[in-house]
């Protein structure tokens, strides 16, 4: 057995389109990442703008000077100091009803470029965030809120979840209790204080993940001519009446299929992470993921969140892997494969939503979207069936080990009952 599924896996990477299309997409994508770091920008405390590793390495200077717990005294403190300096040369109520662009011409001209630089830090507008208003820049946000209001920082990072389960995605979905009372638990759960700090290496590991859609077109590419090559070279019909043609032979091509699946979506995945890591910095690994954002409302940390994400991808590329075996040994046309492959992972994301909140939980399913951490960790997408309420992620988990579960069974029924020509 372990002859014939080292023989097929051998035999899945001979061909010279699956050489290609598995090489061309690691290539695409250490470029991808190769770019990731020539074009990362940050402009310094004296307003020189800088590129690449010399950005990076500020910004984790920037972020290191802030780094510690941000227990509620010390939000206090920071705020405090914060408006002290933004309105030291300006009135608040100046830049209260600006235009965010007209409000960042004026704090300009009103300081010089040391002290500007500390007022845009992203750290206070992060600080800010939530009493933020959609357009708002950090010191608008700061010129609104007062001293009792900041007092309450952690109460107002909860009642900016409320704020979102009444905005429903955008006026496109309507929470029923159970799903408010779902995201207000597991916001509830989030230990508080939070820590900040610099997890640069982790959180560009999860801005990047949505590449992972492409090795899902290399996979397809590999594993479409499973079966169906079969049927067009006629060699269906001398496999079949083998001696284990319709055993162990068949169970050979599916677990050659499935072990090329996942080790080229874990090759893929080490290119991802280990770029990120190698020129972001590895550091920050148990800091919460909220340093990415106050609103999101799970208790991970920045490798735990990073795990899961890479693990609900693994399920996918397994998933559309069983997907793909299926209809090779269903349809004889490669190209119709592929064509169904590539609409599912990438044709999906170009549908136009129109606020459709039904359409929105049913495209957030496929690759091109749920590989998103924005999508995964701070959009509020669940689902309901009767009093359980479940999140993307759990959704996403159980769909795709289900696709694996029902199609490769389904795809070696189906080759062993063809009916040779």
């Amino acid at each position: 057995m372990l002859d014939l599924v080292r023989f097929e896996f051998k035999k899945l990477l001979a061909r010279r389109t699956s050489q290609v299309a598995s090489a061309g997409i690691l290539v695409l994508l250490c470029g991808i990442m190769a770019l990731n770091v020539v074009q990362t920008k940050t402009e310094s405390n004296s307003g020189e703008v800088l590129g690449g590793t010399a950005a990076i390495a500020e910004r984790k200077a920037q972020i290191d000077a802030h780094e510690g717990v941000l227990t509620s005294e010390r939000v206090q403190d920071e705020i405090a100091a914060y408006r002290q300096l933004a309105f030291s040369k300006v009135d608040p109520a100046e830049v209260e009803g600006l235009s965010d662009a007209a409000a960042y011409a004026l704090m300009g001209e009103a300081y010089d470029t040391e002290e500007f630089q500390v007022i845009c830090d992203q750290y206070y507008a992060y600080l800010l965030s939530p009493w933020k208003a959609p357009g708002q820049e950090p010191y608008q946000t700061a010129a609104q809120v007062d001293d009792a209001m900041v007092a309450g920082f952690y109460d107002a990072v909860a009642d900016e979840l409320q704020r979102a389960l009444d905005d429903g995605m955008g006026g496109a979905w309507t929470y029923s209790d159970a799903e408010r009372a779902y995201w207000t638990a597991k916001e509830g759960a989030v230990p508080e204080p939070l820590s900040y700090g610099y997890a640069g290496g982790w959180e560009d590991v999860l801005n990047c993940v949505g590449f992972l859609a492409f090795p899902l077109v290399a996979i397809c590419v590999v594993l479409t001519p499973v079966f169906a090559g079969e049927y067009q070279d006629r060699t269906d019909a001398v496999l079949l009446s083998s001696r284990y043609g319709r055993s162990k032979l068949v169970a050979a091509k599916i677990v050659a299929s499935l072990l090329f699946a996942a080790a080229y979506y874990v090759l893929a995945a080490l290119v991802i992470v280990g770029v990120a890591l190698a020129f972001f910095g590895a550091e920050g690994a148990t800091l919460p993921v909220q340093v990415m954002s106050l609103d999101i409302p799970y208790d991970l940390t920045m490798a735990e969140a990073t795990f899961l994400t890479l693990g609900i991808g693994l399920l996918m590329a397994l998933g559309f892997a069983g997907l793909v075996l299926l209809l090779s040994s269903k349809l004889r046309s490669q190209v119709a494969i592929f064509a169904v492959c590539v609409a599912l992972v990438f044709l999906t994301g170009l549908i136009p939503i129109g606020g459709n909140g039904v359409l929105l939980h049913v495209l957030y399913l496929f690759p091109i979207n749920a590989l998103n951490a924005q999508i995964l960790f701070s959009t509020l997408v669940s689902y309901q069936a009767g009093p359980l309420v479940v999140d993307l992620a759990g959704v996403l988990a159980g769909l795709y080990a289900l696709v694996l579960v029902a199609c490769v069974p389904a795809a070696a029924i189906a080759f062993r009952r063809h009916q040779v020509m």
